[in-house]
């Protein structure tokens, strides 16, 4: 695996060459519960069952499973001056695919652009209720793009700017129909700056590896 630096915004990453999660990477020491792994995979299967049945764009939930595989997720603010590092030892990992699709590179004719607006309320879902009913400190979810994009968010910036429970009963009816257009500006808002596109894994301190992402979206021009 080599090693490239990439220049964003003035800040320097040091960031491996590689282009899908790292499931192969070595595990670090993972401080999930089993009970909410097991929990999250429940929340899995009840979400995909929902959002299977969407017509015109039905999605799958593909995987429920621990972030520990890497040490820390490292981001680029949206105004691509700082970054910051969630750890990853608590946190959940979830894959969204569209249904009849290979994933986590849909082909042409299945794949998303980042901006559709389905499979970010299905990451926001998932995230609020893994945060609601288990132990998680973070949610990370793959989304249906043709490149590696994720939607990140850690459970105490997310309590800050929403009611969860609110915003979970809101988002838990029949996704095939369409929100009110406040709620629609609500997920907009809290998932589009939280959604990063991958740029490999960077070398931590402590020996391990962070993944590393950048804005989608970012509030200024690089």
């Amino acid at each position: 695996m080599r090693r490239r630096p990439i220049l964003v915004g003035g800040a320097l990453l040091a960031v491996a060459t590689v282009t899908a999660f790292p499931i192969q990477a070595a595990p670090t020491a993972s401080a999930l519960e089993p009970r909410s792994l097991a929990r999250a995979q429940t929340i899995r299967a009840q979400l995909d069952a929902r959002y299977r049945l969407v017509p015109d764009g039905a999605l799958a939930v593909t995987e429920a499973t621990s972030t520990g595989v890497v040490e820390s997720f490292t981001l680029l603010t949206p105004d691509l001056r700082e970054l910051r590092s969630l750890p990853a030892k608590n946190g959940i990992w979830y894959a969204i695919c569209p249904v009849g699709a290979a994933c986590p590179y849909p082909a042409r004719r299945f794949a998303r652009p980042a901006a559709d607006f389905g499979p970010r309320r299905l990451a926001l879902e998932l995230a609020l209720r893994t945060f609601l009913e288990t132990t998680a400190d973070l949610v990370a979810v793959s989304l249906p793009t043709p490149g590696f994009v994720a939607f990140v968010v850690e459970r105490k910036e997310l309590a800050r700017e929403v009611d969860m429970r609110i915003l979970a009963k809101a988002l838990g009816g029949d996704p095939s129909r369409a929100l009110a257009a406040t709620l629609v500006r609500v997920v907009d808002g809290v998932t589009r700056p939280r959604v990063f596109r991958f740029l490999g894994l960077e070398a931590a301190r402590s020996g391990g590896e962070s993944w590393a992402g950048v804005p989608r979206w970012p509030t200024v021009t690089a």
